[in-house]
Formats: C-alpha cells, sequence, structure tokens
C-alpha cells in the first residue's frame, strides 16, 4: 500500500515538474524571446528615426530642392540641401498640398526664413512641414467661443436654446 501510494506521488510530481518545464518553456519561446526581440526592433526604429528628423530654417527654395539651416536633429548647426521627389510628401498646416505620387514646386509654399520639419534619407527629403504663416491662418469659427455643435446653447438640459 505505501509503494502504491508512493508511486502515485512521485508520478504526480513528475507530471507537474514536466507540465510546469513545458509551461514555462512555452511561454518563454512564445511570449518573452518575441517581446524582447520587439523591443529591441522598436528601439532601432526609433533611433534611426531620430536620425532622420531634422528641423531648421529656410535659406532658400528651388522648385525641387530646399537649403535648410539645421538647428534640431541630425546634422544640427549644418547648411544643408535637401532634394525633393513625387515621393515626397509636403504638407503645410496640417494638409497635405500634394497628392502621393505629385511632385510639387516648392516655392509656392516654402520661402526663406520660413521654419520646416524634415524627415531626411541619405539626402533626399522624404517628409516636409511648415505651420501657417500668420497670414495663411484659418478664420476662427464664428458663434460662442469654445462652441463646437452650432450656433445654439443650451445652458441647461430643460432650458430653451439661447441664440
Amino acid at each position: 500500500m505505501k509503494r502504491i501510494l508512493s508511486l502515485i506521488v512521485l508520478s504526480v510530481f513528475c507530471l507537474a515538474l514536466g507540465f510546469g518545464s513545458g509551461w514555462f518553456g512555452a511561454r518563454q519561446h512564445y511570449v518573452v524571446a518575441p517581446r524582447k526581440k520587439a523591443q529591441e526592433m522598436a528601439k532601432k526604429h526609433q533611433e534611426e528615426l531620430n536620425k532622420m528628423v531634422r528641423r531648421g530654417k529656410v535659406v532658400s527654395v528651388e522648385p525641387d530642392a530646399i537649403t535648410v539651416k539645421v538647428e534640431k536633429g541630425g546634422e544640427a548647426g549644418r547648411t544643408v540641401t535637401y532634394r525633393t521627389n513625387e515621393f515626397t510628401s509636403v504638407q503645410v498646416g496640417m494638409g497635405f498640398v500634394n497628392q502621393p505620387g505629385q511632385k510639387v514646386d516648392l516655392t509656392k509654399h516654402f520661402k526663406p526664413g520660413d521654419y520646416v520639419d524634415l524627415l531626411v534619407k541619405d539626402g533626399q527629403a522624404l517628409a516636409l512641414h511648415r505651420d501657417f504663416r500668420p497670414e495663411e491662418r484659418p478664420a476662427p469659427p464664428e458663434g460662442v467661443p469654445g462652441q463646437v455643435y452650432g450656433p445654439q446653447v443650451r445652458l441647461a438640459p430643460n432650458v430653451a436654446p439661447q441664440k
């Protein structure tokens, strides 16, 4: 009887040990290792992106090139000319000024003295962005300041709207 009981206890212990080590090994293989690999890749991509981003003041503009005195990002302190092509995205404010695959004339949207953000790879500008100039700002919406949904404002749920 003792022998059978000890055999049962030993077999349960071996099963638990095998199941536990299998679970731990699977967790390492399917959870921990991919997570670590993804974190390393994300860090590598972030470092590469940080090397690609630049911010600076426009010195001169040509239809397919822009010269910038870089203030932040890679090449800081240098004046560099970046070329553009039909794959370069150009953005003014929050809107894009060109369609994908369409080459844009930079002299229409940039002038010396503008501050621009660039995404650059191998001397090629992949993306250009500048904020609105003061004279280009969109007109503020009419109505109550901070109002979002039209000209009528309800002060309370059961009160008629004010005009």
